[in-house]
């Protein structure tokens, strides 16, 4: 543990011991990307369990920080749903103190399909409870209400926009088409806004019951199919079974009904949030940035944002070649790196998570040596076919840019392909060709009778989060 991870630890628990009350018997700072402590809190002669969520860094784009999310808990909880209660903000460090929820994150670790399903239909019916609550009072929480049809798509989706344009010191390009996509495609039918929180089915669960309900950094009035754009992205990371069964469950539980038209747009506006949010802390990252798990999200994201768009348009994309390598004269040195970094043996303790992130910059430093070049240059190549003429490293970027914020629908094939294959490469580059951060799972639809295995190689192991393989 670092000084400054045991002066977070010691004002933490000086914090809820005084707030709380009680005295506190374990503090374990968890291995993640973003501050996190599991507390356990002698009270009143019982052991209470808490949680303590800390601030992501300050230049991931996402309009609502940690103490943002407490509002949502608050009018959950007033409405019976089950979410962790929060107990106040410790400012040094900045985390959100709260209930600790017992059980599993991940439906793979159900005991059989019919408990899955069990859970699964648990948690619609708290979503439904969810979509009841009246917008008069998140208005009173402080939650904005849209009006039209273009708020109800995209009125949260304008946040991301303000704080993503105030931290990029550039444009970026990837950011930049969805963003126009999105907004020259919002469904025009949709004006009916319910209280959602968006990053979809995150609940924790034990002995076939719900603990509870969590995360809801995302949370706002909108369009309620966006929960099920929401779900195609957390179906890679957890098992949800049947997911065409499950959006009829869905429609039949809530009442609302399904346009897959819409629920496929919403599917580009989840992915492109990540887009958003990530863009910032990978072009300055800050000391403690797990930086290849922010890369991991962000081509992972703009791919399935990419793969959705083509399969709207009925085109099929190409997997790119791979690029052959070519160390430079220096390639022993970051070699020797990637080696001097590989001990993870311990796996808890931010320390040690802080030296698995960087293992994890060398290995991709060690392929951008390797095949760096041969990316670039397949880059320039493209882009220089688009535009009909050659374009430089110096000059490529702000082509691209101009040549976006020109485009139209017609051009959306050819800027779909373009950019298809630029992140495919980008992911080459992110670690070795074995490793589990070239994995990217298909999404799988919820639409009837459209079969994209949820077996592929490509998924990953359970536990296991994307970026951190």
């Amino acid at each position: 543990m670092t000084a400054a991870e045991a002066s977070d630890q010691t004002n933490l628990i000086a914090w809820i011991e005084r707030t709380v009350g009680g005295r506190v018997l374990r503090t374990d700072r968890l291995a993640r990307w973003r501050p996190a402590w599991d507390i356990d809190l002698e009270l009143d002669g019982r052991v209470l369990p808490l949680h303590a969520r800390g601030e992501r860094e300050l230049n991931f784009a996402i309009p609502d920080r940690i103490a943002d999310e407490w509002p949502t808990h608050d009018l959950l909880e007033a409405h019976g749903i089950p979410v962790p209660h929060i107990y106040g903000i410790c400012e040094k460090p900045r985390a959100i103190v709260m209930d600790r929820l017992a059980g599993n994150v991940d439906l793979t670790f159900a005991d059989s399909d019919e408990e899955r399903m069990a859970l699964i239909d648990e948690y619609l019916e708290w979503n439904r409870q969810i979509y009841a609550i009246d917008l008069a009072e998140a208005a009173a929480k402080g939650f904005d209400i849209p009006t039209d049809a273009r708020g109800v798509a995209l009125g949260n989706f304008v946040r991301y926009e303000a704080i993503h344009d105030r931290l990029m010191s550039a444009p970026d390009p990837m950011s930049q088409y969805l963003r126009g996509w999105l907004h020259r495609n919002y469904p025009r039918h949709r004006t009916h806004a319910r209280f959602i929180t968006y990053d979809a089915f995150q609940f924790m669960f034990e002995n076939g019951r719900i603990t509870g309900l969590l995360d809801f950094e995302l949370s706002h009035v909108g369009d309620p199919l966006k929960d099920l754009g929401a779900l195609r992205v957390r179906d890679t990371i957890k098992n949800l079974g049947d997911l065409a069964q499950l959006a009829d469950r869905y429609a039949e539980v809530t009442g609302e009904e399904l346009d897959h038209d819409v629920i496929d747009y919403h599917t580009v506006l989840y992915n492109t949030l990540t887009v958003f949010s990530a863009a910032p802390t990978i072009v300055a990252p800050e000391r403690t940035t797990d930086l290849i798990s922010h890369m991991a999200w962000y081509v992972n994201s703009a791919r399935w944002a990419l793969e959705v768009i083509a399969d709207m348009m009925g085109i099929e994309l190409e997997a790119v070649e791979e690029i052959t390598p070519s160390p430079s004269p220096h390639h022993s040195a970051v070699a020797h790196l990637v080696e001097g970094l590989s001990d993870r043996s311990s796996t808890h303790g931010g320390g040690d998570y802080e030296r698995a992130s960087l293992y994890r910059v060398a290995r991709h430093l060690c392929r951008i040596d390797e095949i760096g070049g041969g990316v670039e240059r397949a880059d320039l190549e493209d882009l220089s076919r688009l535009l009909g003429r050659p374009v430089t490293r110096e000059t490529a970027t702000e082509a691209l840019l101009t040549f976006v914020e020109q485009a139209t629908a017609s051009d959306d094939e050819a800027l779909v392909r373009l950019f298809d294959r630029r992140m495919q490469r980008f992911h080459q580059l992110l670690g070795p060709p074995r490793s589990m951060l070239l994995r990217h799972p298909p999404l799988r639809s919820l639409r009837p009778g459209v079969d994209v295995s949820a077996g592929n190689d490509q998924r990953w192991p359970a536990g296991i989060i994307p970026g951190t393989g």
